[in-house]
């Protein structure tokens, strides 16, 4: 079967001509065509292309690009030697050695970043709509056999910052179709100011962050706290889905907090 690829691309309104550069020396020679999304907020800047891709039956796949990214040489195609139904990069969050994915005992994805993110098309026919979501949120806790617990919570009333790409991976975790990620990550861009105007040296002044350490999801900056974290995070012997809150578990100021006992929640 010939491989024909949809880009799905949201942006904001800018695009780091780096990341494009990248995108296009990845995507030559493979037969492709790029969807774009300018200025939709999440998760519509993705669902919009997607469902635009989807009406087309020759796509076989769909990857995701955000416009930052720095992608390593030569990595879609060893993820589409991979042939498996979904196939992610990891990233630093937004600092390095932060991580977009937290892995699973046996090292496949609860979830990922939708940074670089590569699925076959009929995974995304089989999701309902829509397939991207940012209603709900996931709070997890770790119990003292070392389980890890994770279950929902509706925050459709509530401000909240992505989220999309942590329901994405746990549909595809919970249906037995965990994404895959390669060994290889990639780095993400950062604008730290614009270039200055009417200037003949008018460059943008860009960073880049390219470390990433494994399972860091703590978004903190305090290294104890964060290899704390990872310690006990390690030591997880099986992860435990729940379709509700447990009922040790009651919420103050939106924060999950334990009624009692040692677990940890995350």
């Amino acid at each position: 079967m010939s491989i024909r690829i949809a880009v799905v691309l949201p942006s904001r309104g800018m695009s780091f001509s780096r990341t494009m550069e990248e995108l296009l020396r990845e995507l030559k020679g493979i037969d492709h065509e790029i969807f774009f999304s300018v200025g939709n907020p999440l998760p519509e800047c993705f669902n919009i292309p997607i469902e635009d891709a989807l009406q087309d039956d020759s796509f076989t796949h769909i990857l995701i690009v955000e416009d930052d990214m720095i992608i390593p040489k030569g990595i879609l195609k060893k993820m589409l030697s991979k042939r498996y139904p979904a196939v992610a990069l990891d990233y630093p969050f937004k600092n390095d050695n932060e991580a977009t994915v937290l892995h699973d005992p046996e090292g496949y994805a609860l979830y990922t970043g939708t940074g670089f993110l590569l699925v076959e098309r009929w995974v995304l026919d089989s999701i309902p709509d829509p397939i991207f979501r940012t209603d709900v949120a996931w709070d997890m806790m770790i119990t003292k056999d070392n389980k890890l617990v994770i279950w929902p919570r509706d925050v459709s009333k509530i401000k909240t910052y992505g989220l999309h790409d942590v329901n994405f991976g746990l549909t595809l975790w919970s249906n037995g179709l965990p994404i895959v990620v390669m060994d290889k990550t990639a780095g993400q861009r950062k604008l730290k100011s614009k270039g200055t105007p009417n200037s003949n040296n008018g460059a943008d002044k860009i960073y880049e962050l390219t470390k990433v350490l494994r399972d860091n999801t703590a978004k903190s900056s305090n290294t104890q706290l964060v290899k704390g974290y990872l310690d006990r995070f390690h030591r997880v012997n099986e992860v435990v889905l729940l379709d509700k809150c447990p009922d040790t578990i009651h919420y103050v100021d939106g924060q999950a907090r334990l009624r009692e006992g040692k677990d940890i929640v995350i």
